[in-house]
């Protein structure tokens, strides 16, 4: 397809060009205003040139070729875009339980929170692995509000210690 437009553009420039020299070469008079009318026609042929080599089946196979390539380009970037998405909510979930549990006073603490995707059409975090030496008491507490907050159930919540 671009090598049809490229040398329909260049026979286009070539009559142009020629024309040009063939009309400032002829003398003034009649046989400057039969070379124009030639030189015109030539310029019109090459211009209609395109028309008459236009292969419209190599033109839909290069139209449905470009509409798959779209296609494709366009899954990607929702991928991307949903990845990006989902990445996001888990390190936002991430930062609300480390904020909550240095609130609460757990120093070493570090959170894996891991989304899915809903029905609906949404991320949202369904699971979270914690590593902390925290208390009973401040896991308890911690694990509440991870639950009201975030909607992560305490069996979906898995402590583990930092030592092992």
């Amino acid at each position: 397809m671009i090598d049809a437009l490229r040398a329909w553009i260049l026979r286009l420039t070539c009559a142009a060009l020629i024309s040009a020299v063939a009309t400032a070469l002829t003398p003034e008079g009649g046989v400057k205003k039969a070379v124009q009318f030639a030189c015109g026609l030539l310029t019109v042929t090459a211009l209609l040139s395109a028309a008459v080599s236009f292969r419209s089946v190599s033109f839909s196979r290069y139209a449905a070729q470009y509409s798959a390539q779209a296609e494709e380009i366009t899954e990607k970037a929702e991928s991307s875009s949903s990845n990006l998405l989902r990445s996001g909510i888990e390190e936002k979930c991430e930062a609300y339980i480390l904020d909550k549990g240095h609130e609460a006073g757990i120093a070493d603490l570090s959170a894996e929170v891991s989304a899915k995707w809903s029905e609906d059409g949404y991320w949202y975090p369904t699971s979270v692995v914690i590593v902390s030496d925290a208390t009973d008491s401040e896991k308890a507490s911690l694990s509440r509000s991870i639950e009201a907050e975030l909607g992560i159930p305490a069996e979906s919540q898995i402590w583990s210690a930092e030592n092992g």
